[in-house]
């Protein structure tokens, strides 16, 4: 461990621990290659002690029995607690995963954001009278699911804690975080916010250690009520049958390769800045990046010009110095995304964008160059398969009912995007998509917590954010009472 890098422990109950029974991992900063921080690795032994802080959290702590306003302020002050401590964890988390400084503020904001809003809602929960007629009263009462586990992938480590934590607390639930091993640093950070802001012992609970060890045994944890799940198709197939084991409900984020529809008549200089940030933010590692390009033919050879020429002129770089792109996530995931460029080549023409560094200070970086694909059709495996890469394949099409066609044909409805000035074209084709979230003349949008997100086909199911989130970590209760007038 370096002189200047962290020690992770796990958290649960009142326990703090600096060793697991899977030994200690470690946290690469993806720029530079050089350790950042050593973490405990959980076994068999401290998951077990994890669940069980958890379930007595649940089961006998004072948390789903406080009225729900206190908890609401409990969750504001975990909020105002995030944006205090704005500037040092959006440092850690662009050291961490290594996007740029300005998308870890973000993170971190956004994070704030989901405590404002659930604990704003968490008064606000109502359930629904029924009518049966006369001599009958009948009504509906939400309580919560229990203990919720949180499996976060690497790409937002703090954003995507808080999306799922805060409605699970907001609805009376305890949790348990399992982060992934590559980007483990700032769920400590949220951890000790937790405890800060005055949270019940065992409420919060942080286990970290390899996902195919304990995350799957969490998932198949007896006392596990309930999943929440972002990642891959494939990582998310094997927590499914793990949770299946104990038939728990799941929401599960999985992949995409979403479409961004671009019409001739869009304002091409509002819409190409959208379009390239759609497919480059966080060097395309975002699970709703729109990858494929669909663009009307009069205007592909001028799209394809000018977006060519922004990648041309980008900066990599470390993402604590805010580049226009960071690195990738680890060496690993550069060479699965190098051998994209191999498939692309194959499936069509790859044109490359900014060079990687050769500076001494980022060579053990995981830098690739940004790239756009042309003349694959959409049945190519560039158009079909995520790379979490910052690759665009760009297709033409000539009618709107062709775009609306090749953006279904697609394994994966998560997001789509469409740019047009025309109101009638934006709304008919969004109609017509299969995915879970349209945008117009946009592609993610600020500090969106107020909308549900989620996805169709094998981008998953299930909704986070928005108040449609609140309904994972609930159970409804029906009572019905039979009151005939006395004789």
């Amino acid at each position: 461990m370096t002189a200047h890098s962290h020690f992770i422990p796990l958290v649960y109950g009142n326990k703090v621990l600096n060793e697991g029974s899977d030994g200690v991992g470690q946290s690469i900063d993806p720029s530079t290659g050089a350790v950042i921080a050593e973490f405990a690795r959980a076994g068999a032994a401290e998951v077990d002690a994890a669940v069980a802080a958890a379930r007595e959290a649940f089961d006998n702590g004072p948390w789903h029995r406080m009225r729900p306003f206190e908890r609401g302020r409990a969750m504001q002050r975990i909020a105002a607690l995030l944006l205090e401590r704005r500037d040092e964890i959006a440092r850690l988390e662009s050291t961490d995963s290594g996007k740029p400084l300005r998308d870890a503020y973000w993170e971190v904001d956004c994070s704030a954001r989901f405590f404002e809003f659930y604990g704003g809602a968490a008064d606000k929960m109502h359930g629904n009278s029924i009518p049966l007629g006369p001599d009958w009263s009948d009504w509906t009462v939400k309580e919560p699911i229990g203990v919720s586990l949180h499996i976060i992938p690497w790409n937002y480590p703090l954003q995507l804690i808080a999306r799922g934590v805060a409605p699970a607390l907001a609805a009376g639930c305890s949790v348990i975080i399992k982060p992934s091993a590559e980007t483990p640093v700032t769920a400590y950070e949220f951890m000790k916010i937790c405890q800060e802001a005055g949270l019940p012992d065992g409420l919060v609970n942080l286990v970290n250690g390899r996902g195919s060890v304990v995350g799957d045994m969490l998932a198949r944890h007896k006392g596990i009520d309930q999943v929440t799940f972002t990642g891959s198709v494939e990582t998310g197939e094997r927590v499914l049958v793990a949770a299946a084991s104990h038939a728990i409900p799941c929401n599960m984020e999985l992949g995409g390769k979403s479409a961004q529809i671009l019409f001739a008549d869009a304002d091409m200089d509002k819409a190409l800045p959208i379009v390239a940030g759609g497919f480059l933010t966080h060097c395309g590692q975002v699970c709703n990046a729109g990858t494929r390009l669909l663009v009307e033919r009069s205007v592909h050879d001028e799209v394809v010009s000018r977006l060519h020429a922004r990648i041309s002129s980008m900066t990599l770089g470390a993402g604590v110095d805010d580049p226009d792109m960071g690195p990738l996530i680890s060496t690993k995931h550069m060479q699965d995304v190098e051998r994209y460029f191999d498939v692309a080549r194959k499936d069509g023409e790859l044109l490359m964008g900014a060079e990687t560094p050769k500076t001494a200070a980022l060579a053990g970086g995981a830098f690739v160059q940004p790239a756009l694909v042309v003349g694959a059709g959409n049945d190519t495996r560039i158009a079909r398969e995520e790379i979490f890469g910052p690759v665009l394949t760009v297709i033409p099409f000539d009618t709107a009912e062709e775009a609306v066609r090749l953006a279904n044909d697609s394994p994966f409805g998560l997001v789509a995007g469409i740019h047009t000035s025309n109101i009638s074209a934006a709304l008919s084709v969004g109609e017509k998509l299969r995915v879970g979230q349209v945008w117009v003349n946009s592609f993610g949008v600020g500090l969106d917590v107020e909308f549900p997100f989620g996805g169709y086909k094998l981008s998953g199911y299930g909704r986070e954010k928005g108040l449609e989130a609140v309904a994972a970590y609930q159970q409804i209760k029906n009572f019905c009472i039979h009151h005939p007038m006395p004789d």
